[in-house]
């Protein structure tokens, strides 16, 4: 019998091999959303209009749907909902997170509360929601300070503070940048937000996903952030020893359990310190910024999203790697905000070794926002790489970019990623 699976929003084109990966499984696939994006009709059996915003709303809309065609499984790719998904299993009795689960999921607070009571390690933190709160609460921590929402994503809203003297401006900008009207992102658990201290060290993340309580690895990516902590490059598979990835993967497991997610995929975020591994936030769903749709099955050869869309679907699934490759995503950031005027030396970059894939995510005319005053609106190309090793991996993706020219307000930004 021919399987139906829901997708909550069709997101953005660059998820679009998650849409081609379920037609790739012959699923019938159904949408729901307030809209349908142009370049997603071709994958999507049926369209479900509905403010996913409002599940209140959402709900009874579905169950007009399963009439007449009911639900095998419902997912998503994104954090909005990561919710939303989770009640509509418990509603129609499909697999997933349990509610609650995906609640600490999404809300950075109630995951560290939940982390701290399963005594797995995270930062120092407290919550506050205004900024009598904030400063007493930066009183009894030492700096630097990071201070967020916690109901963000993709590091948006994110301030790092370090020294005294700099709080009150920053949390001036964290409530310019954290609202509503910039970024829908930002209308979840509005006016709370978390200060944590802030970790040194390499930041990893691991991906895989839940099948009936079993935790499936997919392995260790590395990262890079810029000031803002807008990540401008990914490689996978991490360069670390067998030893550390181990902890890693011990962690992970300890905050996946903590949060009790299930039936989901996870991108576990992990600070790797001198006084070892934090977890940053884990997220019940599977990583973006292509690196389960492009890095882990270039380098490793499995396709985390098809094991994600069986795992909800309660079909048995498998991690067995069948490469020992490495891939690589580098983003080109902008320095300035303004408009794309031109860009030079992107004829021949495609034909480069090692290049798989290379965009231009703005053309001529296009407007570029720089945070604080706009999130992720900075990156202006990207390029995938892939090659036998992870440093060969990186060395890649940097000579490509590196050949890259983009002048914006008639200046040439040249820079790959922000200084952090």
């Amino acid at each position: 019998m021919k399987k139906h699976i829901l997708f909550f929003n069709a997101t953005y084109i660059k998820k679009i091999s998650t849409l081609e990966t379920a037609k790739n499984l012959d699923l019938t696939v159904s949408v729901v959303g307030p809209e349908l994006p142009e370049w997603s009709r071709p994958f999507v059996d049926h369209f479900i209009c509905a403010n996913t915003y409002e599940m209140d709303e959402t709900i009874p809309v579905l169950k007009e749907m399963t009439e007449k065609n009911p639900f095998d499984g419902v997912i998503t790719f994104w954090d909005r909902d990561v919710v939303p998904v989770a009640v509509t299993a418990q509603e129609f009795n499909l697999k997933g997170s349990p509610v609650e689960a995906a609640e600490r999921a999404r809300n950075k607070w109630k995951m560290r509360q939940y982390l701290n009571r399963a005594q797995v390690p995270h930062p120092k933190y407290h919550m506050f929601t205004n900024w009598n709160e904030l400063y007493y609460a930066s009183v009894e921590m030492e700096y630097p300070l990071i201070i967020k929402p916690v109901g963000a994503s993709a590091s948006k809203g994110v301030f790092r503070i370090t020294k005294p003297e700099d709080l009150y401006r920053a949390y001036q900008e964290l409530l310019n940048a954290a609202m509503p009207e910039n970024d829908k992102m930002f209308s979840f658990y509005q006016n709370e937000y978390l200060v944590e201290e802030f970790m040194n060290g390499q930041e990893v993340s691991i991906e895989g996903v839940i099948s009936d309580g079993v935790i499936h690895f997919a392995g260790v990516t590395e990262k890079w952030t810029d000031q803002y902590f807008e990540e401008y490059q990914h490689a996978f598979p991490a360069r670390l020893s067998e030893a550390m990835e181990r902890e890693l993967f011990n962690i992970t497991s300890e905050g996946i359990k903590a949060l009790g997610l299930d039936h989901c995929g996870f991108h576990a975020e992990v600070m790797i310190t001198g006084k070892g591994c934090k977890i940053i936030e884990i997220n019940g769903r599977l990583g973006g910024d292509f690196i389960t749709t492009h890095l882990v099955p270039l380098a490793k050869g499995i396709d985390i999203t098809r094991e994600n869309l069986l795992a909800v679907l309660g079909e048995k699934i498998s991690f067995e790697a069948s490469k020992t490759r490495a891939a690589c995503v580098r983003f080109l950031i902008a320095d300035r905000a303004g408009v794309v005027e031109k860009w030079e030396g992107v004829e021949t970059i495609k034909e480069m070794p090692g290049v798989v894939e290379f965009v231009l995510e703005k053309q001529p005319g296009d407007h570029v926002g720089l945070p604080p005053e706009k999130f992720h609106d900075s990156r202006i190309a990207y390029v995938i790489t892939e090659a036998d090793d992870t440093e060969k991996a990186i060395k890649y993706a940097e000579n490509a970019l590196s050949k890259v020219r983009c002048f914006i307000n008639g200046a040439e930004e040249t820079v790959p990623g922000r200084d952090s």
